[in-house]
């Protein structure tokens, strides 16, 4: 366990070097040391808050991915499942359509609500009695993301031209424009999360072997799903209103995370935190330098990853 985290934190620091590093505008260590006030102001104002907004969110990703899939006991199961990427992304489309996109702050507000009250519907329709139903729980998040598709593509052809620019390189997922605001909201409440998630990490890692059998060793199933699944769906809608869609790296980390080390979920949860954030922040550096003078979408880079990984899953699933 140690010597995988250490060896994770060093990838992650390494990432986050180079990443500071390389941009339209490449950063001399030289100068920034020397006090070079336009490189300082480069490294501070724009860089670095995106650097960390990045490793942060994918810390976010990779953590809510690994207890979804310890939740629902489904290896193909990721943080958009449950309909909260498509309620952020629905909450975003429909505040574009409005003109609200002319404000700052106001859209990332907005899918930060859709995707809370995306994950309250979910639970709301998978609720028997109660009994959280993982089964129902899937289904529902799928109708729901098929409704959310619905109002996101009625939203856009509502809208103004110059707002649909904007609103579409959201959708795809960016870093740009992140500030020390977003590093410091998203930063607390990955905290909180994982803090909840690690004093139910044993719980965790019985319910992975079956409900019935966590029961038997006298674990409250329901507050733990409760706990797990609120906590996890929280935290990746404030990464989703913060980063826009970037998928994948739910499902894709904490896969390679098991493949490499181990499978208990408290060794899980930190190791898949810093696999996420060193992805996402090496997916963003790409996203800058892949194209001069042009920014692609991170969720492009994270897709040509995770799908070839998702369909080789799919066919050892068989």
């Amino acid at each position: 366990m140690k010597s995988a985290a250490l060896i994770l934190l060093v990838l992650l620091i390494a990432s986050i070097a180079l990443a500071i590093s390389f941009g339209a505008t490449p950063l001399s260590w030289h100068a920034i040391l020397g006090g070079d006030e336009t490189a300082r102001t480069i490294l501070f104002r724009i860089r670095l808050p995106r650097v960390l907004l990045g490793a942060l969110v994918g810390a976010t990703l990779a953590v809510a991915g690994v207890t979804f899939q310890t939740l629902l006991r489904n290896p193909l199961a990721d943080p958009f499942i449950l309909g909260v990427s498509g309620g952020a992304a629905a909450g975003a489309a429909t505040a574009t359509a409005f003109g609200l996109a002319a404000y700052r702050g106001v859209v990332p507000a907005i899918a930060f609500a859709g995707a809370c009250g995306a994950t309250a519907a979910v639970f709301m329709l998978a609720r028997r009695r109660d009994y959280v139903d993982p089964t129902r729980l899937l289904l529902s998040g799928l109708v729901l993301n098929a409704f959310f598709s619905a109002v996101i593509l009625i939203s856009f052809s509502l809208s103004k031209q110059s707002d649909l620019t904007a609103a579409l390189r959201w959708m795809m997922g960016t870093l740009f424009g992140a500030g020390w605001s977003d590093v410091a909201l998203l930063g607390v409440l990955l905290i909180v999360v994982i803090a909840a998630l690690a004093f139910i990490a044993n719980d965790l890692r019985m319910l992975a072997f079956g409900e019935d059998d966590a029961r038997s060793r006298g674990v409250n199933v329901e507050r733990v799903k409760w706990i797990g699944f609120g906590a996890s769906s929280v935290v990746t809608g404030a990464a989703v209103a913060v980063s826009g869609i970037i998928g994948f790296v739910g499902l894709l980390v904490p896969h390679l995370i098991r493949l490499i080390w181990r499978r208990d979920f408290r060794f899980l949860l930190p190791l898949s935190a810093l696999g996420g954030a060193t992805l996402v922040v090496l997916a963003d550096l790409l996203a800058r330098v892949a194209v001069n003078a042009s920014e692609l979408p991170i969720g492009a880079f994270t897709a040509l990853l995770g799908v070839p990984f998702f369909l080789s899953l799919l066919r050892r699933s068989r």
